[in-house]
């Protein structure tokens, strides 16, 4: 199945359209080479913490590797040389304090939605990447935001930049730091940080948010396996905020290109730490929503009932509705970027016969009948034992990606491009099994040549970034409330 519109090769890559960019220095989405200050002269962008942080190695190691996951998971101890001796410190600088974010995600209902409304900008910020749990079972991972991470490291940053200032999202106080630029004295609350800047800002005339990514949090558990996590979780974040954009109105333009990032980055965000990996700009709110079904209009109960199951996922063996296969059709053609295909092995979807089938063109068609679970169970393997347990799944979706035209293109950047493309995918999935009351369960545990040997994926050319297992959770242990602000 693939996704959005303004795509032009299907490796992720949205085309240039007519509207500028609105950042100093950047006059289109793609292309960019040099950003210039706002007083005309020329810079060149700074550079971020590693030119070449997903070498071409990575299909070999992160991908395509059988090796064993890393003792440091089972020790709870950090990956040798990656603890820091200090927890990662708060945003630092002034800060704005956002409203409360409401309980459902609907447009504004007088004028069209912009993030001038403060509750328009509140909700974006919240349902993409706030703390929507809480859970208070000891020595459980305490809290959990709305997009699923690697054991809870959160390794991602989401930034709004504006032609003169960038403002990071900080969840845990639901607030804005003021990273650089200047705001007024009614809209700051000063704590340790001065009002300095080159010109003022004001969040709600942003045109861009980026996201960036701290490798360091996730490789204190997983070392050199890290740069895989971020990079879906980048792309997992990125399809969030498309997503709850559409949901109240606004109308996002997803991007990959890398010298946008660098232009978007450079002399706004800290460097040498964190990783440049995607942004969004913000257009024209949509008057007439494409499709009236999608987003649904109980996304925000959706989101706040995410989770990814228990620490070992082993569903209930009951039938799902009908209505998950029909929502994931609808899910995946509004996702920000083609690409992709996202291929399903049903098990107890009611009626749908057990089988392979696949999301294309807006249609699923079924490759093959029967039952999938020898295919899974070979596939969903690693050192020689399945981490899920397939027997008892509603369905498990692989999806896959074009990396061998992606890779002629861009080189070892595909990778990044890659998880940004089948990420943002991966997040509707998550989001479509919550809204029916299911856990979707995102593990790594498989074999990729197994994979596209058993799907049928073209040798060479089609690669699987992610397996997400989808079920009923059985009661667990965790006792979890939701955050309000």
């Amino acid at each position: 199945m693939t996704g959005a519109t303004n795509e032009t090769d299907g490796t992720g890559d949205p085309s240039v359209t007519e509207e500028a960019t609105g950042v100093t220095g950047v006059t289109g989405v793609t292309g960019v080479t040099v950003a210039t200050r706002a007083d005309g002269t020329g810079r060149t962008p700074r550079s971020f913490a590693g030119e070449d942080p997903f070498p071409l190695a990575l299909w070999a190691e992160a991908v395509y590797s059988r090796r064993a996951i890393p003792a440091t998971l089972a020790s709870g101890y950090p990956a040798p040389g990656t603890a820091d001796a200090e927890p990662d410190p708060l945003p630092h600088g002034p800060r704005l304090q956002l409203v409360s974010p409401p309980l459902d995600l609907v447009p504004p209902a007088d004028s069209p939605a912009a993030l001038t409304d403060p509750a328009v900008l509140s909700a974006l910020l919240h349902y993409s990447y706030g703390l929507l749990q809480h859970d208070l079972t000891p020595g459980g991972w305490p809290l959990h935001r709305a997009v699923a991470s690697a054991r809870c490291r959160y390794p991602s940053e989401l930034t709004l930049v504006t032609p003169t200032a960038a403002f990071r999202f900080d969840p845990l106080h639901h607030q804005l730091v003021v990273l650089t630029g200047s705001v007024t004295g009614d809209q700051a609350n000063d704590q340790e940080g001065d009002r300095t800047g080159d010109g003022g800002g004001d969040p709600g005339t942003s045109r861009f948010i980026v996201i960036t990514s701290r490798f360091a949090r996730t490789a204190r558990l997983y070392g050199g396996y890290a740069p895989r996590l971020c990079a879906q979780e980048a792309g997992m974040l990125l399809g969030a905020v498309h997503l709850v954009a559409a949901a109240l109105g606004l109308r996002t333009r997803p991007g990959q290109d890398q010298e946008t990032l660098r232009v978007l980055c450079a002399d706004r965000l800290p460097d040498a730490v964190e990783h440049p990996m995607g942004y969004l700009e913000i257009l024209r709110s949509v008057e007439q929503p494409a499709d009236p079904t999608w987003p649904p209009p109980d996304l925000a109960p959706a989101l706040r009932a995410r989770h990814s199951g228990a620490a070992i996922f082993d569903p209930v063996p009951t039938p799902s509705p009908r209505a998950l296969l029909t929502d994931l059709g609808a899910a995946l053609a509004a996702a920000p970027f083609t690409g992709f295909s996202s291929h399903l092995l049903v098990q107890r979807v009611a009626g749908f016969p057990p089988g392979h089938y696949v999301h294309s063109d807006g249609r699923l068609r079924q490759v093959s009948d029967g039952d999938p679970l020898e295919l899974l169970e070979q596939t969903g393997q690693t050192e020689g034992r399945v981490s899920v347990n397939f027997r008892s799944t509603a369905c498990t979706a692989y999806i896959a990606v074009r990396r061998g035209t992606a890779v002629a293109r861009y080189g070892a950047d595909a990778f990044r491009r890659l998880h940004l493309t089948a990420g943002a995918a991966a997040h509707l999935l998550c989001v479509v099994a919550a809204r029916h009351g299911l856990s979707a369960r995102i593990h790594n545990g498989y074999d990729a040549a197994v994979a596209e040997r058993l799907l049928g994926l073209t040798p060479g050319e089609e690669t699987v970034l992610f397996q997400v297992a989808i079920g009923t959770a059985r009661p667990g242990a965790a006792f979890r409330i939701p955050v309000v602000f």
